[in-house]
């Protein structure tokens, strides 16, 4: 049985701004291949969501 990589679970795939291709690299600097352009990790649109707490 192959390994599952957890982290592609929660976190999508890196797409770049301009020619919206996925991203190689990281997770500081990331490459497009397409467009040959480097992209920084703080330049790329993030989501981060906190799950809801029930109250008890």
């Amino acid at each position: 049985m192959p390994a599952r990589n957890h982290r592609n679970r929660y976190s999508p795939a890196k797409a770049c701004p301009r020619c919206r291709t996925a991203l190689d690299g990281g997770p500081v600097l990331f490459h497009c291949a397409t467009c040959r352009r480097a992209v920084y990790a703080a330049d790329l649109p993030t989501e981060t969501t906190a799950p809801v707490r029930r109250a008890a």
